[in-house]
């Protein structure tokens, strides 16, 4: 598979691409602002001059906060969204009709969304952030009903991992006693399940938790 990724800063995007070098397949990438809606657009063609066509869509980018609403700037709250929620349907939107101008029906798109978006979840000063996840919830059934009644067989998954370590938040959770967490690579598997479900199969929601995790 050739695999395009997309952030905001270049070096790790470097990293990555050197991590990833002997791998089977291709990786290309691109340093884009996905907050910003033209370079989004001018993204989607990058990609599509660079590869020739876009088959899978992963919308992966993600912002956590604990700031309270009532603390907390509407500047900061608008980014938050723009970069959980508006960001992946602009992408969602672009890549679908790019897939209907090049005939693509098999194609997939897997919104990374959190059990968060399916709960009164917990902290509750994380409120904007918690937001943003029922919102991917409920725009990823919608495209879908979409896409339903249009006759297509493109498919659309939200996948809602529990807590996950990462970069950002390794030190915190290995400070917390008896803490269970996903690692990324179970995120990855899960990709990989969705994605290699028959066409007759379609994985609307798969929502995935370590043993023993007690947040939600």
């Amino acid at each position: 598979m050739v695999v395009v990724g997309i952030a905001r800063r270049e070096d790790l995007l470097k990293k990555l691409s050197e991590e990833v070098d002997s791998y089977r397949g291709k990786f290309y990438y691109k340093s884009f602002d996905i907050r910003n809606e033209k370079h989004i657009t001018e993204c989607i063609q990058w990609t599509v001059t660079t590869c020739g066509s876009i088959d899978v869509l992963i919308n992966n980018a993600g912002v956590y906060d604990e700031t309270k609403l009532v603390d907390e700037s509407m500047d900061h709250g608008k980014m938050i969204m723009e970069t959980n929620y508006l960001a992946g349907c602009i992408f969602t939107k672009e890549v679908i009709n790019e897939m209907k101008l090049k005939g693509i029906d098999d194609g997939h798109i897997i919104n990374i969304n959190s059990v968060a978006g399916h709960y009164r979840a917990e902290p509750i000063k994380a409120l904007i952030h918690n937001a943003s996840k029922h919102c991917i919830t409920l725009t990823t059934d919608s495209i879908r009903r979409m896409l339903v009644n249009e006759g297509s067989k493109i498919k659309i998954t939200s996948l809602s991992p529990g807590v996950t370590i990462k970069e950002s938040t390794e030190q915190q959770l290995k400070s917390i006693p008896d803490m269970t967490y996903l690692e990324t690579e179970d995120i990855a598997n899960a990709v990989l399940y969705i994605l290699g479900t028959p066409p007759n199969v379609q994985v609307c929601e798969l929502t995935i938790r370590s043993i023993g995790e007690t947040m939600y």
